[in-house]
């Protein structure tokens, strides 16, 4: 199965009331599709908490949607193409990813989201005052919608994946 194919089949799952332990009971197949699916588990909000967060999350991407475009609007500031250009894309590129996985209520999103935005504060560039705020909103943010999005008596343990097959 593809990724596309697990999620599909975890949302559908989800929507219709199973647990993430009940969906990983009713799992077959074969090693790799199992460490996929644990993943993808794991990764991927319930449908009654994306409804309860939603507006939160659109304020989260519409903020790292204006970072993303800032940025862009610098790296693109330099009118050549060189070395400092592509460098000056890394942080626009990062960001969209981010945005993307934000968009999508997976925990990966959240998580990077409030990692990269606690590391970008050591940046010098983000020490103005319009900056710190962004990145400590992003942090704040980013922070409460990974913890309350997936609580850590939610997820799977790792023995499942490791040796044992319940929950």
């Amino acid at each position: 199965m593809t990724n596309k194919e697990i999620e599909t089949q975890i949302n559908r799952e989800m929507a219709a009331g199973k647990s993430r332990s009940g969906i990983w009971s009713g799992l077959t197949g074969t090693e790799e599709e199992r460490f996929k699916f644990f993943f993808h588990l794991n990764n991927i909000s319930p449908p009654r908490l994306r409804t309860k967060y939603q507006y939160l999350n659109l304020v989260i991407c519409i903020v790292l949607a204006f970072l993303t475009f800032k940025k862009l609007l610098a790296a693109m500031a330099f009118g050549r193409f060189d070395i400092f250009l592509l460098m000056s894309l890394v942080v626009p590129v990062i960001n969209l990813y981010v945005l993307r996985e934000v968009m999508r209520f997976h925990r990966t999103g959240y998580r990077f989201l409030t990692i990269l935005s606690a590391l970008a504060l050591l940046q010098p560039e983000n020490h103005q005052a319009q900056e710190a705020i962004i990145l400590i909103l992003l942090i704040a943010g980013g922070g409460f919608m990974w913890f309350s999005l997936f609580p850590r008596g939610s997820l799977l343990p790792r023995s499942l994946i490791e040796g044992g097959d319940q929950p």
